[in-house]
């Protein structure tokens, strides 16, 4: 499947439900481990295709509602050219379900969004680092990465258990939001973890976004209560990596050296010998 391809059957979908979809949505289809067309025809008509098949069927659903059109003389919806596509051409359907326009629309932003603690999740956090080191290789500007783990978070679940442990992360999450720029990016890296993506920002603006995370942790009740505290490590591109398995692994780096450090720390990375990557 081209992007011409998935570019053409998302504009022909946005055409039959009458609005538009995000422009990243294409971007964020491969994102979202390429089911992104897949995903919306699974809750759109509760049927499960790969990706390939999914886009297969998007093109005859929508060249269905084409023929459809001239034949009565008026356009007709994706509710009616999917229906009639499944049950009377496809015969995969006796019994069509379909859901709301509006919970259609909502499908691709649910793709990008880690569903415990609201803020983005790892795919979508792969796809916003490349695009913004491509944009700052390409412009000569840097960015910076803050790699947060909770301290001793397995200890806390241990102690409070599971459900005090998704509590304190869905918490942290909000920390974290509430201190970042409306530029910035903060996802969900995994476990106990969260990345956030500075754009325009050296390391030294890393810290102090870091800094800032660290007062509003310790204002939260919540999370005072348990006594919760982090450790970050941070990275800015160029000066720690050229790419972003280097730049997050330096960050990881950094991220180590806090814990090692007695944890409830920000730590930076080792700048890399940028002529000997050249």
């Amino acid at each position: 499947m081209t992007d011409i391809d998935a570019a053409s059957v998302q504009a022909g979908i946005a055409a039959l439900i009458g609005g538009t979809m995000d422009p990243e949505a294409l971007e964020n289809r491969e994102a979202a481990s390429g089911t992104f067309f897949s995903g919306l025809l699974s809750n759109f008509v509760h049927l499960e295709f790969s990706e390939e098949q999914a886009v297969f069927h998007w093109k005859k659903i929508l060249e269905n509602s084409e023929k459809l059109r001239k034949n009565i003389g008026r356009p007709v919806g994706i509710h009616t050219a999917a229906v009639d596509y499944f049950t009377n051409l496809m015969h995969l359907m006796n019994s069509p379900l379909l859901i709301e326009q509006h919970v259609f629309q909502q499908t691709e932003q649910l793709a990008m969004i880690d569903g415990l603690t609201g803020v983005f999740n790892r795919r979508y956090m792969d796809n916003v680092l490349k695009k913004e080191l491509n944009r700052c290789e390409r412009y000569s500007k840097e960015f910076s990465i803050c790699l947060i783990d909770i301290d001793n978070f397995k200890k806390l679940n241990d102690t409070f258990g599971h459900q005090a442990g998704d509590t304190i992360l869905g918490e942290t999450a909000a920390c974290i939001s509430d201190s970042i720029r409306e530029e910035d990016v903060v996802c969900r890296y995994g476990g106990e973890e969260f990345l956030v993506i500075l754009p325009e920002t050296n390391i030294f603006g890393a810290r102090v976004l870091a800094n800032r995370i660290q007062q509003h942790v310790a204002e939260s009740v919540l999370l005072s209560q348990h006594k919760v505290t982090f450790s970050a490590g941070l990275a800015s591109y160029p000066n720690n990596g050229r790419t972003v398995e280097t730049l997050v692994s330096a960050a990881d780096q950094a991220l180590y050296q806090a814990k090692f450090n007695g944890k409830n720390r920000v730590e930076e990375a080792v700048q890399q010998n940028i002529n000997s990557v050249i």
